[in-house]
């Protein structure tokens, strides 16, 4: 089971604003690209990653995740049907 990422970016800029990684200048982390991606995900740091602690916590996670796409204003396209997460059980 891993967490599913729909790529907007929302936490990236979060981590940005609150100073935990470098700011490019525009809100987003340096590292993040124009297809929100991050350039260095292999290697990106503990704060980017999701923990594998089980369904409830990826679920969880991506409630957050849908708090902080509607915080932002973007597309809902981004937001992951936590029913998907049903498929991994």
């Amino acid at each position: 089971m891993t967490f599913l990422c729909s790529s907007c970016g929302a936490c990236c800029r979060v981590a940005a604003q609150k100073g935990l990684v470098p700011d490019k200048g525009d809100g987003t982390c340096v590292h993040l690209n124009s297809n929100n991606e991050c350039n260095i995900y292999e290697y990106r740091p503990e704060i980017c990653r999701v923990a594998n602690r089980g369904i409830e916590h990826y679920i969880n996670s991506t409630l957050a995740c849908h708090k902080l796409i509607d915080m932002f204003g973007l597309d809902d396209k981004y937001k992951i049907d936590i029913a998907e997460y049903g498929k991994d059980i």
